[in-house]
């Protein structure tokens, strides 16, 4: 079956496509990956996002997904493999099945680069970050401490302490030892005592298994006009698109352009 549209992502960017998509009578389906909903899934604090007020990264995503799914989208559990354009189609890949769409959004996103020391998957959302616009406001006037190195962990140093945050450590991720706390909340990075942690490493465009998309040195999607890639008919929104901002409403922003664009595209 020729599928209309494919978003592939179901984060911010994805399920917002997906509601314009839908609206535009297109009957999109998501692929959304072996774990839905995108890195604000993992984000436990969120005071930025218009309409919500202080909520957690997982109640905006259900409050999307279920206006989502009200308008029509649907939601299928597979994470692909390969995409590639093969004449009028695009042909994707899936751990499960296989699917063809004549025209697909890639809103994939990116992860940041974990440090894999002890303790930061158990305090991860909960003192440990790595979002310091999303949660640096919630560490005013208390201290913290930034795990990464070179110009980038300055530049998070001097963000923080312009914010309000008193930063007690800049260390590197060898260095760093372990993330520790009381079993609810961080309270040490090391031995230095701490109310939070901010991971400053590389972000990862999830986009390997793209073929003949033109990405840039960092795997980044090469984008134009905003979404448009270098592949006719694959449009990109979000993290994985060479963002200059990286929030959930700007994701949510780039979905709906590429909504948008793609309705045009097709017409």
């Amino acid at each position: 079956m020729m599928e209309n549209v494919i978003i592939v992502g179901s984060g911010p960017a994805g399920m917002t496509a997906g509601i314009y998509l839908a609206r535009a009578g297109l009957s999109p389906l998501v692929l959304e990956g072996m774990e839905s909903g995108g890195q604000l899934m993992t984000t436990n604090h969120v005071d930025n996002f218009p309409g919500f007020g202080t909520v957690t990264g997982p109640e905006i995503i259900k409050s999307i997904r279920s206006q989502a799914e009200r308008l029509g989208v649907r939601f299928q559990m597979d994470e692909v493999t390969n995409l590639e354009r093969k004449g009028e189609a695009i042909e994707l890949a899936g751990m499960i099945g296989n699917y063809s769409a004549r025209a697909v959004l890639v809103a994939t996103g990116a992860s940041i680069e974990k440090t894999g020391l002890p303790g930061e998957a158990q305090y991860w959302g909960r003192g440990v970050s790595g979002c310091l616009t999303c949660d640096a406001a919630f560490y005013k006037g208390k201290r913290v401490v930034v795990v990464g190195t070179g110009p980038a962990a300055q530049a998070a140093k001097n963000y923080l302490e312009k914010v309000g945050d008193i930063v007690v450590g800049v260390v590197a991720p060898a260095e760093a030892g372990s993330f520790s706390g009381d079993g609810a909340k961080l309270t040490k990075v090391g031995e230095i005592e701490t109310d939070g942690a901010f991971i400053v490493t590389r972000r990862i465009p999830q986009t390997k298994f793209l073929k003949g998309v033109e990405l840039d040195d960092a795997g980044t999607i090469v984008t134009h006009e905003r979404v448009f890639t270098s592949v006719p008919g694959v449009f990109a929104a979000g993290d994985c698109a060479q963002p200059k901002f990286r929030q959930a409403i700007i994701a949510a922003g780039d979905g709906a352009y590429a909504a948008l664009a793609i309705a045009a595209y097709l017409k």
